[in-house]
């Protein structure tokens, strides 16, 4: 049977800051005859996902890129048309050379949690409200394309919502960035997702 090799492109998310790279999502999945390649890097924006595009994925072949961005965009005070424009290209840029994008969309914050330096950074409030609103358009996006969408703010909300108010304060690291546990949640819903893509491209 054919392994599938999905290329993770992204930020701390992907990388898996704070926890240890066994603790990450990406380590933490495991679909059958897939291999996840982590292609994440801390602190990065869609626009440094771009530039990296064809060392990163094109160069390697993979069977899927997963591109999962845009906060830091917003953290650093960018327009919704920056992160837009990324995603637009890379995933047209995949499908060109015949593999196929993922759309991801990251996870929310928990306000009340991050730290009070990044706080002072940037107003998460704005942050957070653009990231919802570049979520609508990702899935405007991929819906008109036929491009599949990884939606982990959509799953990870549920899963808050499933588990309550005092397991919620182990999900998250400083607010923004997730535990092992917040990963674990993550790795759950991926495995599923890839699942259920894979079975719907082979029947």
């Amino acid at each position: 049977m054919h392994n599938t090799n999905i290329i993770c492109l992204g930020d701390s998310f992907t990388r898996g800051f704070g926890v240890r790279k066994k603790e990450n999502w990406i380590s933490q999945s495991y679909p059958e005859n897939t291999t996840l390649i982590n292609a994440g890097i801390n602190g990065d924006t869609t626009s440094g996902m771009l530039a990296r595009f064809s060392r990163d994925v094109i160069e390697h072949r993979p069977d899927y890129v997963l591109i999962t961005g845009g906060i830091n965009d917003f953290i650093v005070g960018s327009s919704l048309d920056i992160p837009k424009n990324n995603y637009m290209a890379m995933a047209h840029q995949a499908a060109a050379q015949r593999i196929t994008p993922i759309i991801g969309i990251a996870p929310g914050f928990s306000a009340g949690q991050i730290r009070s330096d990044w706080a002072a950074f940037s107003d998460f409030g704005k942050v957070s409200e653009k990231h919802l609103l570049l979520r609508l358009w990702l899935h405007s996006f991929a819906s008109t394309f036929d491009f599949p969408v990884f939606d982990f703010y959509a799953g990870f909300e549920s899963f808050k919502a499933q588990t309550g108010q005092l397991f919620q304060n182990d999900l998250y690291l400083d607010g923004i960035h997730l535990t092992a546990s917040g990963h674990k949640a993550i790795a759950q819903n991926v495995t599923h997702m890839i699942t259920k893509l894979l079975d719907k491209n082979t029947n």
